[in-house]
């Protein structure tokens, strides 16, 4: 064989030898790579399936807002290391951080202010945007804020991601260290996994909890309706009211204002001692405000609020809710309620605030009605009774003489009232007529009623003319009554064998006469008894001829309104008792009775209806 052929073939051999060296070493590059992204998917997936694991833990917990942060933190720890950890919410322009590591130890939680420079925690509230710093020292110029530091020793790398919800950034999460680029974008992705579904997870906790206190604020409604059906008294139903109230929300003061009779503000029920009884103006602080404008007023600082009213028994008063109580239009107190805590009272709770007040105002209202009724039914009862004592007092019977029709009719306005008439034998055929009007209606003219009559009885028993009576009678009630109530009275003595009647008045109503299809008013003079020491009466006499008939009465008739507000009159009466002359002295009384109901019609009676009425019978 030739060299040259014996050196082609070794050079093929070698690089064939080459070849496949490298395609050895390719195989096994491939194999290496392949073994690492077998690891590393591995390891992907592994991650992917404990971040799984986490979101679906935080996304099934049925937990409250305290419990769910520690949840997040366990979660979280599995995934990323979690040695300085921070979860913080948004209130207002609060931030709470509600749990907080450092160097794998639990720190106490902390509120901070971002008002003005809220830092980067502030930055990432507002932008809604997570952010990485790999060096906080060489990055400080190029952040879009400055850190706000709780520590003396400041990490030199953090992760912060805000917890978003669809309506706003709720809060935020924020992993720290002190190593230089110790988080990478994997970090950052896999803490704003956690802190979304963190996010939901809260405000699904917070529905729940709204949910939960307004089933809780709608039982307490409820108990107070169920109070209402109860209890009426309401010295027993207003503290009951405020103890139902704090021990269900735990209010730091719960109080009830009623406005009384003289338009004043009275504290009427009280979870603090010492208010109970007090009084304040229409108009003067926030209850004072709240009753005059008819509107709830609600402060959540009373720090810097004018109309606040300090209260040495409540110092720690921050914010306060009063609320109106209202029947329709009327605004008969007010619901008050104070807390140790600033904006204690969100819009959340201004309809059912709206509603327990007026449910307050119905069971205020309702024990007051029942309170009234049970005083009406009792002054109905003692009216009766008084009644049943005044009618008592009246004669029993009229005088039975040969030839003679006598009769009395009595109506009071009221159940009890100031007219009276009397029939007084004095002899066997000589009688003391008396008709008398109180100027008064009620009780009062009634208890006055009945003094006049014993005392107008005792004086005519004694034989008296009619003058002498009757300027005796006021001598005595002038004696005796420290009241200025005045009675008007005219006194008659009827002699039934001869006819005559010898009267005289003290400010009564004129008699009226109806002899021969004429009826005479007989005009008199004095006055009425009880107003001064000495009265001077006029005596008069007249003689009842056979058909005759004299008319005593009251007031009650000629002042008789109907609907249109016309009196009955002199001229009715005169006419009604002409036209019922013919009768004997019962149809009489009837008679003129129906004519003024009649004439009076739908119209209420006002005054007492009184009169007497003695006829002579025709030969």
């Amino acid at each position: 064989m030739r060299l040259d052929s014996l050196v082609s073939v070794e050079v093929a051999l070698v690089i064939a030898l080459l070849l496949l060296a490298i395609v050895i070493a390719v195989l096994l590059l491939n194999l290496k790579r392949r073994s690492e992204s077998r690891r590393e998917l591995q390891t992907r997936l592994a991650e992917l399936q404990a971040l799984s694991n986490a979101v679906s833990a935080i996304a099934s917990a049925k937990l409250d807002e305290e419990a769910l942060c520690h949840l997040v933190y366990d979660q979280a720890a599995r995934l990323v290391d979690v040695s300085n950890f921070q979860l913080g919410l948004f209130e207002d322009n609060q931030y709470l951080i509600k749990l907080r590591y450092g160097h794998g130890v639990q720190q106490p939680t902390a509120q901070f202010d971002l008002s003005g420079t809220g830092g980067i925690v502030g930055w990432v509230r507002d932008t809604r945007q997570p952010l990485i710093v790999h060096d906080f020292q060489t990055e400080v110029d190029r952040l879009p804020a400055r850190p706000r530091y709780v520590s003396n020793n400041p990490p030199r790398s953090a992760v912060f991601v805000p917890m978003t919800t669809s309506e706003a950034v709720i809060g935020a999460i924020a992993i720290q260290s002190e190593r230089v680029s110790a988080y990478t974008d994997t970090h950052l992705r896999i803490l704003s996994i956690i802190a979304n579904q963190a996010a939901a997870a809260i405000q699904n906790a917070r529905a729940l909890q709204r949910e939960r206190t307004r089933a809780t604020q709608m039982e307490l409604v409820s108990e107070v309706s169920r109070s209402t059906a109860s209890l009426f008294d309401l010295s027993t139903l207003l503290p009951k009211l405020i103890q139902a109230i704090q021990s269900t929300f735990d209010y730091y003061f719960v109080g009830i204002f009623l406005v009384d009779e003289i338009a004043q503000i009275e504290c009427v029920a009280a979870s603090a001692e010492g208010l109970v009884g007090k009084r304040r103006q229409m108009g003067v602080g926030l209850v004072g405000t709240a009753i005059a404008e008819g509107r709830q007023i609600t402060v959540g600082d009373t720090r810097v609020d004018t109309r606040f009213l300090f209260e040495p028994t409540m110092p720690d008063t921050l914010s306060e809710a009063a609320l109106p109580l209202k029947i329709g239009d009327r605004v008969i107190g007010a619901l008050d309620l104070q807390s140790n805590r600033e904006r204690a009272f969100s819009d959340d709770e201004a309809r059912y605030l709206e509603v327990l007040a007026q449910q307050v105002a119905i069971a205020v209202e309702d024990a007051r009605l029942y309170q009234a009724s049970l005083e009406r039914n009792q002054l109905e009862q003692e009216l009766t009774f008084a009644r049943e004592i005044q009618t008592s007092f009246l004669p029993k019977e009229t005088p039975a003489v040969e030839g003679w029709s006598i009769a009395g009719g009595w109506q009071a306005a009221r159940q009890v009232g100031g007219d009276f008439y009397d029939f007084i034998q004095i002899e066997p055929d000589d009688w003391g007529i008396v008709i008398a009007d109180v100027a008064d209606k009620g009780v009062p003219a009634a208890l006055f009623m009945v003094m006049s009559r014993t005392l107008m009885r005792a004086v005519a028993i004694s034989g008296r003319a009619p003058a002498k009576a009757l300027m005796r009678v006021n001598h005595l009630i002038q004696s005796d009554s420290a009241s200025d109530l005045f009675v008007t009275m005219l006194y008659a003595r009827w002699e039934a064998r001869t006819g005559r009647v010898t009267y005289s008045n003290a400010g009564h109503n004129p008699p009226l006469l109806c002899t021969n299809d004429e009826v005479l008013v007989c005009r008199s003079r004095g006055m009425a008894l009880g107003i001064v020491d000495q009265v001077v009466v006029d005596s008069h006499e007249i003689m009842l001829q056979a058909g005759d008939v004299l008319l005593l009465y009251t007031d009650g008739f000629t002042d008789a309104l109907n609907s249109a507000y016309e009196e009955f009159g002199m001229a009715r009466l005169q006419q009604a008792l002409k036209e019922a002359s013919h009768l004997d002295a019962p149809g009489i009384v009837a008679a003129l009775q129906k004519a003024v109901c009649d004439f009076a019609g739908s119209e209420p009676t006002f005054d007492d209806q009184t009169l007497v009425v003695i006829k002579r019978n025709p030969q």
